[in-house]
């Protein structure tokens, strides 16, 4: 017996069921019986991404035209195989035994939403925060920050807010400097600590940090001393 009282072969039952549920819950793959030749190529795809990837037909779009694209996604989520997040937005599930459903990771989402954009969205609030370690906890609501997109995206874990923003707050989109700019602006120039610089300097990699003086003259200039701080060797 072992220490919650059940013996070898219970265990395996235990398993065997589990390994079932799991295999009952998999999304079906479609077979070439029942898929259009744009769906195989659009799950060979995904394979290939692996589960737990993001797509939209604006990343498709080298298979087949944008119509053709979309209708395919709808099929494939109408048959279970991928499920549609958002507006547009589809899911590879991932599936674990006993766990269910992998919720999407926003760096994965993120990923497929900047596809189509000329600026990468910039992490601002708390969630700018969160991503340079000064928050242990990810944030029920993420703001991104873009040049002229508007859009709400309501996952089950947490809804993302896309809002434009002024020109100055995206010119260092997509590098380090970028978020560092928002963490500060959500900390306020009174309240930026000593135990602030010492979180971000451990958090950040001494080549993160060499990066953010290439970056020093687009910060607004009350930053220019917190940046130096985090920088320096």
């Amino acid at each position: 017996m072992n220490g919650v009282g059940w013996n070898r072969y219970e265990m395996c039952y235990i398993l065997r069921d589990s390994l079932v549920c799991w295999c009952n819950a998999m999304p079906p793959l479609s077979s070439s019986a029942d898929a259009t030749p744009v769906e195989q190529q659009i799950l060979a795809r995904m394979r290939r991404a692996g589960r737990g990837s993001v797509w939209h037909a604006g990343r498709l779009r080298t298979l087949a035209p944008r119509n053709t694209i979309d209708q395919a996604l709808g099929r494939l989520a109408k048959k279970g195989v991928i499920r549609r997040i958002a507006h547009g937005l589809y899911l590879f599930p991932q599936i674990l035994p006993l766990v269910g459903e992998v919720p999407v990771k926003l760096a994965t989402l993120f990923d497929a939403l900047n596809d189509d954009q000329t600026v990468p969205f910039v992490p601002s609030g708390s969630y700018a925060c969160y991503l340079l370690g000064l928050e242990e906890t990810q944030p029920a609501e993420v703001v991104l920050l873009s040049v002229d997109t508007t859009r709400v995206i309501q996952l089950e874990h947490v809804i993302i807010r896309i809002r434009p923003a002024a020109l100055r707050f995206l010119q260092c989109a997509g590098r380090t400097s970028g978020i560092l700019i928002q963490t500060l602006r959500h900390i306020s120039e009174t309240a930026v600590t000593d135990q602030h610089v010492a979180l971000l300097r451990q958090h950040l990699s001494p080549a993160s940090r060499r990066a953010l003086l290439l970056d020093i003259g687009v910060a607004p200039a009350w930053m220019h001393q917190w940046f130096r701080r985090i920088a320096e060797e």
